[in-house]
Protein backbone atom coordinates (compact mmCIF):
# COMPACT_ATOMS: atom_id res chain seq x y z
CA UNK A 1 0.00 0.00 0.00
CA UNK A 2 1.34 3.34 -0.85
CA UNK A 3 1.35 6.18 1.69
CA UNK A 4 1.22 8.90 -0.71
CA UNK A 5 0.00 12.00 0.63
CA UNK A 6 -0.81 13.80 -2.76
CA UNK A 7 -2.99 11.70 -3.64
CA UNK A 8 -5.54 11.81 -0.65
CA UNK A 9 -5.41 15.56 -0.35
CA UNK A 10 -8.00 17.78 -3.17
CA UNK A 11 -6.07 19.97 -5.18
CA UNK A 12 -7.46 23.75 -5.36
CA UNK A 13 -8.02 25.52 -8.15
CA UNK A 14 -5.80 28.23 -8.64
CA UNK A 15 -8.82 30.58 -9.47
CA UNK A 16 -10.45 29.38 -6.09
CA UNK A 17 -7.43 30.21 -3.76
CA UNK A 18 -7.13 33.18 -4.92
CA UNK A 19 -10.95 34.10 -4.09
CA UNK A 20 -10.09 32.60 -1.21
CA UNK A 21 -7.41 34.89 -0.06
CA UNK A 22 -8.55 37.80 -1.32
CA UNK A 23 -11.65 37.39 1.04
CA UNK A 24 -9.43 36.94 4.12
CA UNK A 25 -7.46 39.32 3.13
CA UNK A 26 -10.07 41.82 3.08
CA UNK A 27 -11.07 40.27 6.39
CA UNK A 28 -7.87 41.11 7.75
CA UNK A 29 -8.00 44.62 6.51
CA UNK A 30 -11.59 45.68 7.62
CA UNK A 31 -10.75 44.31 11.15
CA UNK A 32 -6.78 46.40 11.32
CA UNK A 33 -8.09 49.44 10.28
CA UNK A 34 -9.47 50.52 13.83
CA UNK A 35 -6.33 49.10 15.29
CA UNK A 36 -4.16 50.88 12.87
CA UNK A 37 -6.33 54.08 13.35
CA UNK A 38 -6.06 54.03 17.55
CA UNK A 39 -2.10 53.23 16.92
CA UNK A 40 -2.00 56.51 15.00
CA UNK A 41 -3.23 58.99 17.62
CA UNK A 42 -1.17 57.16 20.23
CA UNK A 43 2.57 58.49 21.08
CA UNK A 44 5.16 57.09 19.05
CA UNK A 45 8.41 55.80 21.48
CA UNK A 46 10.51 55.37 18.56
CA UNK A 47 10.64 58.39 17.47
CA UNK A 48 10.31 57.41 13.99
CA UNK A 49 7.22 59.47 11.75
CA UNK A 50 4.23 56.89 11.64
CA UNK A 51 2.40 55.91 8.36
CA UNK A 52 -0.90 56.66 7.38
CA UNK A 53 -3.21 54.21 8.81
CA UNK A 54 -4.36 52.63 5.91
CA UNK A 55 -1.02 52.10 4.83
CA UNK A 56 -0.48 50.65 8.53
CA UNK A 57 -3.60 48.90 7.90
CA UNK A 58 -2.80 46.98 4.64
CA UNK A 59 1.01 46.25 5.72
CA UNK A 60 -1.03 44.14 8.69
CA UNK A 61 -3.03 42.29 6.40
CA UNK A 62 -0.11 41.57 4.15
CA UNK A 63 1.56 40.03 7.29
CA UNK A 64 -1.01 37.97 8.72
CA UNK A 65 -3.04 36.39 5.92
CA UNK A 66 0.01 34.13 4.27
CA UNK A 67 0.50 33.08 7.50
CA UNK A 68 -3.19 31.51 7.27
CA UNK A 69 -2.62 30.02 4.53
CA UNK A 70 0.76 28.48 5.87
CA UNK A 71 -0.69 26.57 8.31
Amino acid sequence: MSLDMNAATPHRRRQERGLEYALYFALILVISIPTALVRSFLPNRTGQPRRFFLAEAWAMARRVTPQIFAV
